[in-house]
């Protein structure tokens, strides 16, 4: 598939639609009851969908966005467990501690389980060498449709 030239690999917005395309691709092979693991995929998809553009700088303007408006926009709610200094009420501030719980290995999963529906993913995140002062979850399915939103966003930007 060609793209247009702003979309290639070495672009944030690229990347990011390459790596939406694959889960989807490993999603519906799993429909086809293939030995793929979606669950696995999205949490790899996490870095290139959500991580690689924040750290990227791609989407600033949408750093002050409130989790609250997010939901108000349709995208899935998260669980947040442990909040230092309640801080986590942006886009900018969920963003940070996820690529912190991915860069930590930081992440639990509920069970094994393949299909997003049946399975929670649990990220934690903490000041170097202190302990875990914040935690999230949300269930796998709801990531995929945040993963989703927040790549789509990121195509608009350019569109």
């Amino acid at each position: 598939m060609n793209h247009p030239k702003s979309f290639t690999r070495n672009t944030t917005e690229g990347f990011a639609q390459r790596v939406r395309k694959n889960l989807e691709f490993v999603i519906a092979a799993r429909r086809t009851n293939a030995d793929v693991h979606e669950v696995t995929q999205l949490a790899i998809s996490l870095l290139g969908l959500v991580v690689f553009p924040w750290e990227a700088g791609a989407l600033k303007h949408l750093e002050k966005k409130t989790l609250e408006q997010l939901q108000k926009d349709a995208w899935p709610r998260w669980s947040i467990l442990l909040d230092r200094n309640g801080e986590t009420t942006t886009l900018g501030a969920l963003t940070r501690h996820l690529r912190n719980a991915a860069a930590h290995r930081r992440i639990q999963f509920s069970s094994d389980a393949r299909e997003l529906d049946a399975v929670e993913i649990q990220f934690e995140d903490a000041p170097p060498g202190k302990p875990v002062d914040w935690r999230a979850k949300i269930g796998a399915a709801d990531l995929k449709v945040f993963c989703d939103r927040f790549s789509r966003a990121l195509e608009e930007l350019v569109g």
